[in-house]
């Protein structure tokens, strides 16, 4: 009869601890990440402040932490699953079996290559997919910053803000890097756009970790509404931008999240620890 092995029950551990940990930092950290963001915004310009999110520093600390350490113990779990398959640690790539009596290495087999093809197409899919919702979002934010009225029931409901208040243009901005990661994850930023890959990368995870947990929360703050548990205050901003822009915060999550990952292994070249792969850039 088969028994787990000790590594199996370590890596569900870890992965456990590591999602939960990561999940708790995750939650709250993009209010505290634009709450920055405006605070910074305000003090430069002396503009009024369209949204306000006061921070609470010992909180954000505790989640900024909270976040390091599960992606952490994340990546440990990575590592030890590739180690008890015998896969390099660094890459995930499998060892390359030996050739015998003057068998060559097999060639990949046309599903293999076909199964390639395919989640290729979807990565590339999802950033472009990413680029169309970080713009659609901020239209929406750049044209409330400029005086229009599209999903307001109040039209004076943000007073005199203008394009350069915080909660307005810098929102916009980051936007704008969003649709910027998008398409360079669907064009695999080839020269003269080639830039150290943990830029993009890591620009993606902040990215996703903002998106996907918001998201998820305003989803379910809604559902709560429908069925009475709570109350939404929308300030003269209509109801269907609540309801669309928290889906739309998920998807957009998702979809960077998948397009990341596609380019990941799409430029990874070849491995320094184990000598497999092909260069990245040709």
């Amino acid at each position: 009869m088969k028994t787990t092995r000790p590594h199996t029950a370590a890596i569900v551990v870890a992965v456990m601890a590591g999602v939960g940990l990561a999940g708790l930092g995750a939650t709250g950290i993009a209010f505290d990440i634009v709450g920055v963001v405006m605070a910074a915004l305000a003090a430069v310009t002396g503009a009024d402040e369209a949204v306000q999110l006061p921070l609470d520093w010992p909180m954000s600390a505790a989640r900024a932490a909270a976040l390091i350490v599960g992606t952490a113990l994340l990546v440990s779990a990575v590592r030890r699953h590739r180690r008890a398959r015998c896969a390099c640690r660094r890459c995930g790539r499998p060892p390359v079996p030996t050739s015998t009596a003057g068998e060559s290495r097999r060639t990949p087999t046309s599903t293999a290559g076909e199964g390639r093809r395919t989640w290729d197409r979807l990565t590339v899919g999802a950033g472009y997919a990413t680029v169309v919702l970080a713009a659609g979002y901020g239209a929406l934010k750049a044209q409330w910053g400029l005086g229009g009225t599209i999903g307001l029931d109040d039209p004076h409901a943000f007073g005199e803000v203008r394009l350069w208040s915080s909660g307005m243009g810098d929102t916009a901005l980051l936007a704008l890097i969003g649709m910027a990661l998008g398409l360079g994850f669907a064009r695999t930023w080839r020269p003269p756009l080639r830039m150290p890959r943990w830029l993009p990368l890591t620009a993606a995870f902040v990215g996703c970790v903002m998106l996907v947990p918001v998201g998820i929360l305003g989803i379910g703050y809604r559902i709560a509404t429908v069925l009475g548990i709570a109350q939404v205050s929308m300030n003269g901003v209509s109801l269907w931008v609540f309801d669309v822009i928290y889906a739309w915060f998920l998807i957009m999550g998702l979809a960077m999240g998948l397009a990341a990952v596609g380019y990941h292994y799409r430029t990874r070249g070849v491995c320094r620890s184990c000598g497999q792969g092909r260069p990245a850039f040709t």
